[in-house]
């Protein structure tokens, strides 16, 4: 999935907005809930060594809200990460290179929905 793919896939399903006020760094997209405005996701094309990955070039991420336990879980799996830039022990980083299915991260991206709270859910 593509962070293209992935703005539309979050718009078109869930009851969120997408924030690009982050001045320094255009690439960022913040995902918020629209009824308590709390952030469940953000994504961001990074270079690979800010990660501590192998190789030169930029890769595509996606940071989850998510409970702690299932963070803890998913940390010794192949294509995640701990979070970049957000809590660690609330976030968890996703590389978006097909690592890790899109089927997944539409689980994920709802844990993440729900767990940043308020009523209301994915878009009927």
């Amino acid at each position: 999935m593509t962070l293209e793919e992935l703005t539309g896939y979050i718009l078109d399903s869930f009851e969120a907005e997408c924030d690009r006020s982050f001045e320094n760094d255009p690439t960022v997209a913040v995902f918020k809930r629209v009824d308590n405005k709390k952030w469940f996701a953000l994504a961001k094309n990074i270079g690979r060594r800010y990660l501590g990955l192998e190789g030169d070039g930029r890769i595509d991420i996606l940071n989850v809200k998510l409970n702690p336990r299932s963070v803890a879980a998913l940390r010794t799996r192949e294509g995640f990460l701990p979070a970049w830039r957000t809590n660690q022990n609330s976030w968890i980083t996703v590389l978006l290179d097909g690592t890790v299915s899109d089927a997944e991260i539409s689980e994920l991206l709802e844990e993440g929905f729900a767990h940043a709270g308020g009523k209301g859910s994915k878009k009927r």
